[in-house]
């Protein structure tokens, strides 16, 4: 599954169920000298597509101006094949077979991901017998029914170095710098992340207003959390809100906005974080 989401290229239409409320999407996905180029729009509703390219997710909604963010290593989808490790996933997880099945007319394995304790979703992964990929996936609670679901009725798997139309060049946002953590230098520290959560990754941005921005992401090889630090915003996020499986929490700490984001259960997003006076990016 991992080689598959690294290597491989197609298109398709993706169905995407969550609180009773069923979206269609035309997918396509591009890799290109191990570099991934992704287009996603829309099929009912008001027009929306999201290009992903060049370490930028681009946004565009009916007739609006594109908003474009700055994108990541880590944390772009639930599958990040980079962290798709066995040995780490086994401490917090059991993988076991659940049988065969068909999906978009074609035959898959059916593979359970369950989690050793409350602090984490379990999946289910429907993995394509040719090729690896997950064709549908089930995010699970602790009861057995699903609560988001994600299944290509349509697959088209496709040849290397075809041009993707509708994905064009996204050049790279000034002042983004993604860099590896170094958490002795850095003014924040998590007082006490989730069993098995560590920290993956750090970067740094302004905003619109000038603003300096911090984004952390703790993951524990599969589910990942978002921690974004702001000095002085407009709109703030006390307490949580969820939608579908993504739980986000926000508070007040040293005179700073801290939300964090997950698609996890609310008590793995309630991570502690602190400011350490005199500390200075």
């Amino acid at each position: 599954m991992a080689n598959a989401l690294r290597s491989l290229s197609y298109e398709g239409t993706v169905v995407y169920l969550r609180d009773n409320q069923l979206e269609s999407l035309r997918v396509i996905h591009r890799v290109e000298d191990g570099q991934v180029r992704e287009h996603l729009a829309s099929l009912n509703g008001p027009v929306r597509t999201l290009t992903r390219e060049k370490g930028k997710v681009t946004c565009k909604l009916s007739a609006s101006r594109p908003i474009s963010v700055p994108g990541s290593r880590v944390g772009r989808g639930m599958l990040h094949p980079a962290t798709l490790n066995p040995r780490v996933l086994r401490n917090y997880y059991g993988v076991y077979p659940l049988g065969d099945a068909r999906v978009a007319g074609r035959y898959t394995q059916v593979v359970g991901v369950i989690p050793r304790d409350r602090l984490r979703y379990g999946y289910r992964f429907y993995l394509d017998r040719e090729s690896g990929l997950p064709l549908k996936s089930d995010l699970m609670g602790q009861q057995t029914t699903p609560i988001e679901q994600v299944m290509f009725t349509s697959l088209n798997l496709l040849p290397s170095q075809v041009p993707v139309s509708g994905v064009g060049p996204v050049p790279p946002q000034s002042g983004y710098r993604p860099k590896r953590p170094v958490p002795d230098l850095l003014p924040w520290r998590f007082d006490a992340p989730p069993p098995g959560f560590v920290l993956v990754m750090h970067a740094d941005w302004r905003d619109g207003g000038g603003q300096p921005v911090d984004h952390f992401v703790l993951s524990d090889g599969l589910a990942s959390l978002s921690v974004y630090v702001e000095g002085s915003p407009r709109e703030v996020l006390e307490g949580g809100t969820r939608i579908g499986a993504v739980h986000a929490v926000g508070k007040r700490v040293s005179d700073h906005q801290v939300t964090v984001i997950g698609e996890v259960p609310l008590e793995t997003v309630l991570a502690g974080i602190r400011h350490v006076p005199g500390r200075r990016r």
